[in-house]
């Protein structure tokens, strides 16, 4: 079954507007207060995203011979946990915009300013303590709704646990240690930056959650221990691919699209693909301009823009975009072993979608 790219969007669309409204008949985001912590723990949700991880839920979970739906309550709760993810992200990274609109912290700093009359500092600190706390209720919300699976009629109650406890246990812990080494990273001296370390990191930072996804979901379907793993291998793969693409964007991508500030990288130091990839083929004069430019914060847009401009002719984008391609391959062999008929194609699709998308 050939799958075009107006099809696979629209697939991924169809499955997160599922997802989104599972979320949204769910009672536990009432529950949640003062009015601040409930909008702020909600608000990436309500901007949409791309809906990536729930669609490898449910997609998984129709490859292992399940009907998607059993698996809504799993891909909501891997929609809630990237979503809370995202918000400390944001803070550790200094980041002002997210999805074409103000970071969570930034959002709740301002609404500090202009609700509750504070100023300089104190909104800041406002901004950052109701984010820390936005932050931390994705766990909760995560939990509970792992806890409504059994409500399928086939997923066992210890089966729900046993995914809570992955996602609790491994998963969650491996995002963090991905995110610390990301921030360590960016602190190294870059000549002694590796690419292995590089994608070690995003293995943990971005692959460990399409890996739960894709195990979540062929579990609640119902396959076989071995056909879990070859589908949470081939997630993983994904997922580190994807980042490898995500990394790339800024430099040809319209930040609208985007949604992101396209000198967030360059001003926090990231090690990425781009950067190693063009450093490996700069003279010693272009190291120095790397060394000057990355990881300061106050540096000027018009030395950002230079910069960016010597990552991407030192071939720093086509680097990323060769080791994401490497990845997206070894991926698709794990697929074709785990998978077979139509949602083998869709998976694919989806796949491709992870390196051709441009926002």
């Amino acid at each position: 079954m050939a799958t075009g790219s107006d099809d696979v969007t629209e697939l991924i669309n169809e499955r997160a507007r599922r997802v989104r409204d599972y979320l949204a008949a769910d009672a536990f985001l009432a529950s949640v207060g003062p009015r601040h912590l409930r909008e702020a723990t909600a608000a990436y949700l309500s901007r949409g995203g791309k809906g990536l991880r729930p669609a490898a839920v449910l997609l998984c979970c129709g490859a292992a011979g399940g009907q998607e739906d059993w698996a809504l309550a799993a891909a909501a709760a891997a929609e809630v946990t990237h979503n809370w993810t995202l918000v400390h992200d944001d803070i550790i990274d200094r980041d002002e915009l997210r999805r074409g609109g103000p970071t969570v912290h930034a959002d709740l700093t301002a609404r500090g300013r202009a609700e509750l009359g504070l100023e300089g500092d104190e909104a800041s600190h406002y901004g950052l303590a109701l984010a820390v706390l936005a932050g931390d209720m994705g766990p909760c919300w995560a939990a509970h709704l792992l806890s409504r699976l059994p409500g399928n009629g086939v997923t066992a109650p210890e089966t729900a646990w046993r995914l809570a406890a992955e996602l609790a246990g491994a998963t969650v812990p491996a995002i963090l240690a991905g995110e610390a080494e990301d921030v360590q990273l960016s602190r190294a001296p870059l000549a002694e930056v590796t690419v292995e370390a590089v994608e070690t990191m995003v293995e943990k930072k971005t692959g460990a959650l399409y890996e739960w996804c894709a195990r979540a979901g062929a579990t609640v379907g119902g396959a076989p221990p071995e056909t879990v793993e070859r589908l949470a291998v081939f997630a993983r793969l994904c997922g580190t691919a994807f980042q490898h693409v995500d990394d790339t964007l800024a430099y040809f991508a319209d930040e609208g699209k985007t949604g992101k500030a396209a000198a967030s990288d360059i001003r926090e130091g990231k090690r990425t693909a781009v950067v190693l990839g063009a450093y490996r083929n700069a003279s010693a004069e272009e190291r120095e301009l790397f060394s000057a430019t990355l990881g300061r914060r106050d540096a000027s847009g018009g030395e950002v823009e230079i910069l960016k401009e010597r990552l991407t002719a030192l071939g720093g984008v086509s680097f990323a975009r060769q080791r994401a391609r490497w990845y997206h391959e070894r991926a698709l062999g794990k697929l074709e072993a785990a998978a077979a008929g139509k949602y083998r194609d869709i998976l694919a699709a989806w796949a491709e979608f992870l390196l051709a998308r441009t926002y």
